[in-house]
């Protein structure tokens, strides 16, 4: 399996993002992407992480609803104790990182669909 770097990912992840329809059967979907922490959850009884993700699954995520405002989210964080959600996302080529208190209206709450995806790739 080729591994893709997180600094060549980030660069074509827009791109990537657009065309996902295109690459999402093709041989390229294998490739596992490294360096990124997809979703963490972090409890008194251990720190579970999902820190490589091939294209497929990650196009997969998207397809279900896995993105902020229409831009691919790249990273999910539910805080243990205070409910807060850390995201990140791309926009126009840059990685943004975005905290949402408790009470925060437009906070990004992952569907059903997205959370079953995540327990299954843990």
């Amino acid at each position: 399996m080729r591994i893709l770097d997180k600094q060549w990912f980030l660069s074509h992840c827009e791109w990537i993002y657009n065309n996902r329809h295109k690459l999402q059967n093709r041989t390229c979907a294998e490739f596992v992407i490294s360096g990124l922490t997809i979703n963490a959850f972090a409890c008194p009884y251990g720190n579970y992480k999902i820190d490589k993700i091939t294209l497929g699954n990650l196009i997969n995520l998207w397809n279900s609803g896995f993105t902020y405002k229409d831009l691919p989210l790249l990273h999910y964080h539910q805080a243990y104790g205070d409910n807060s959600i850390n995201i990140s996302y791309i926009d126009n080529g840059k990685l943004i990182n975005h905290r949402f208190e408790d009470n925060d209206r437009e906070k990004y709450i992952p569907n059903d669909e997205v959370k079953q995806i995540l327990r299954n790739l843990l």
